[in-house]
């Protein structure tokens, strides 16, 4: 009995000094034939969704052709164990009606099992542990299931601990990848936003989640002409990230040809189509905006339609002509459009996210109320304007969580 307990202390001391959980595993199915005197020894761990057992890493002269094998829920030895939380020993195995058979199609048969539950910190039981067949011929006695017992208690805890370290390390690697990609992201807006006599220009955008599906550019094509470019992908995170930066360089790419903005939105649909998964699509609002005569071309494929405000007037325009969303349908066409701007006008482009911002009572701050603040700030510059809105936005939505990408363009005539 003496050296059975130091083989189990020995036991628990290794597989508690193992953080890769197949070590750990392997460590618990050798030392379980040890401990146990048994010709082979199999962990399965329950399947919470479909209640099977799975052979995950079996000792033994089968153990690769059982590797990986489900038990239906209830059936055979194990099966009951898990059931009933109950240990057990059969050693007279294929006589007992619990038998589920020989799962090896070889020469190996089952005389004697000895099979525990494993559980974990709460007391469920998520999986068992068994050793087959005593060696020299010999039987399992009840004796031998306190220290079994024991031994698959250390098991599961050491399994459990394992597993929630591997997770850790596993959030850790992604919270880095998705720094990264955060860097990476805000590496693609404008690092400047130009200034110009007549116009003044401001963007930002604050994802969700660490990165985001919307867009934003500031693009100076030549001393008298920029691009302002707002859209949004469909969906969040890094797949919506990765069509961004994706939609940036097509389009950055094709301002530098002399194709017309019709054509130039066309090929970037075309992209889209060939390029992206097919629930995958793009809202998109640019324009070219000529600094000097202050007449802007626009197109608006299926985006939220940018407010255009001439406080002189109080007159309220919204930028809705262009075409539809991009990377559903291959042979679209975009109608470009044109528009003077006059002194003092200001222009808010956004995507939904600053619309559909909830509050803690689920209302959305809503398109009234960025006219409103569009309103307010309309005396201001454009930088000055867009903090004013963004301000409001995040104080609608104080304690709530936000739920999409948000994202301003601004463009303010002087009056």
């Amino acid at each position: 009995m003496e050296t059975r307990v130091s083989l189990l202390l020995d036991a628990i001391r290794r597989i508690n000094s193992r953080l890769e959980l197949n070590s750990v595993l392997g460590t618990i199915m050798d030392a379980a034939k040890v401990i146990m005197d048994a010709e082979a020894s199999s962990l399965m761990m329950l399947d919470t969704g479909t209640q099977e057992l799975i052979i995950t890493l079996p000792t033994g002269p089968v153990s690769a052709e059982i590797s990986g094998l489900r038990i239906p829920p209830g059936k055979g030895l194990a099966g009951w164990v898990a059931t009933t939380g109950e240990p057990l020993i059969a050693n007279d195995a294929t006589r007992d009606p619990r038998f589920f058979g020989d799962v090896s199609k070889t020469a190996f048969r089952t005389r004697n099992v000895i099979c525990v539950p494993l559980r974990d910190s709460q007391g469920h039981v998520t999986g068992v542990l068994q050793a087959v067949n005593r060696r020299a011929d010999g039987l399992f006695e009840q004796n031998d299931i306190p220290i079994f017992a024991a031994f698959a208690d250390q098991a599961a805890i050491a399994i459990e601990k394992t597993r929630l370290y591997q997770a850790s390390l596993e959030k850790e690697r992604l919270e880095q990848q998705l720094s990264l990609a955060r860097e990476i992201q805000v590496g693609f807006w404008p690092k400047t936003i130009p200034s110009y006599e007549r116009v003044t220009l401001a963007g930002k955008s604050w994802p969700a989640s660490q990165v985001g599906g919307d867009y934003y550019d500031v693009v100076p094509l030549d001393s008298n002409r920029c691009a302002l470019v707002v859209a949004d992908v469909s969906g969040k995170g890094i797949p919506a990230a990765m069509i961004m930066a994706a939609v940036r360089g097509a389009l950055r790419t094709q301002m530098e040809s002399q194709a017309s903005m019709s054509d130039m939105t066309a090929a970037l649909n075309r992209m889209l189509v060939r390029d992206t998964p097919i629930e995958k699509y793009l809202t998109l609002f640019w324009a070219i905006l000529d600094v000097e005569s202050l007449e802007l071309t626009y197109i608006n494929a299926g985006h939220n339609p940018p407010i255009l405000l001439d406080p002189a007037t109080g007159e309220v325009a919204l930028l809705e002509e262009g075409g539809a969303v991009l990377g559903l349908l291959p042979d679209l066409s975009f109608s470009s459009h044109r528009r003077l701007l006059a002194p003092g006008e200001i222009l808010v482009m956004y995507t939904d996210g600053i619309v559909e911002a909830q509050n803690e009572k689920e209302e959305m701050y809503g398109n009234d109320r960025l006219l409103a603040q569009t309103r307010a700030a309309c005396g201001c510059d454009a930088q000055v304007a867009l903090e004013l809105i963004e301000r409001d936005v995040i104080a609608f939505g104080a304690g709530a969580p936000q739920y999409d990408d948000a994202t301003l363009v601004i463009a303010k005539v002087k009056g």
